[in-house]
């Protein structure tokens, strides 16, 4: 599989209080993390679609839009960076329907450096890995996009757990006809068994139901 050129991860500063831009900055690069910072969500989001690694960190109370409704925004054009809201305000109801509705984590303004830190770490981390799945989706997707229709049959079959001769029998077709598809799709999806075609499925999709294999 190919993969794309890696985007260095950056954490997306939006606080119209420049004295926390510059404490959470200076916090951020002291460990070599890059740092883009905006005085409004408004001035975040008209470049928020080329926004791909690392972390937004939001204020809660922000003039004409609030950090949970940038979330909102966000989370509507189908962003999965994860947000981190700093706040002195929000009462606990507020933040556990935040944190069900997808917000990172929330941080009180009176925060520990150290503290903040592995919160943003750890939100850089989560968005890597969903990054890393998606581009292993978008490559599986497109690998199965050349199967022919008759490698397609065979392939279900096999998942389901069917022996060559069964396939044969269930297509009507020849066992060496059936064992050259099975070659010929392993060789355009680049896998060397059904174990391995299982967990490129499940790239996918890992709800497939699939019978037969598990990928160990």
């Amino acid at each position: 599989m190919c993969c794309n050129k890696s985007v260095s991860p950056t954490v997306y500063m939006i606080d119209d209080d420049p004295n926390d831009v510059v404490i959470i900055r200076r916090l951020c690069e002291s460990v070599g993390l890059k740092v883009e910072s905006f005085e409004s969500p408004q001035e975040f989001l008209v470049q928020a679609r080329s926004v791909q690694s690392g972390c937004i960190v939001a204020d809660l109370m922000m003039p004409e839009m609030t950090g949970l409704q940038l979330h909102a925004e966000m989370k509507n054009a189908q962003a999965e960076i994860p947000i981190i809201v700093i706040t002195g305000h929000a009462d606990a109801r507020t933040c556990r329907t935040a944190l069900r509705d997808g917000v990172f984590d929330f941080v009180e303004k009176s925060f520990n450096p150290h503290d903040l830190l592995v919160v943003i770490q750890s939100a850089i981390e989560e968005n890597t890995r969903k990054n890393a799945e998606r581009l292993l989706r978008e490559e599986a997707t497109q690998q199965f996009e050349n199967l022919s229709k008759r490698e397609n049959e065979v392939m279900k079959l096999l998942v389901s757990g069917l022996t060559l001769k069964s396939i044969a029998n269930e297509l009507g077709i020849s066992v060496q006809t059936a064992s050259k598809h099975r070659l010929r799709l392993f060789e355009k999806l680049d896998i060397q068994n059904e174990v391995e075609l299982v967990k490129l499925l499940m790239c996918i999709d890992p709800t497939l139901p699939l019978n037969g294999y598990t990928a160990a």
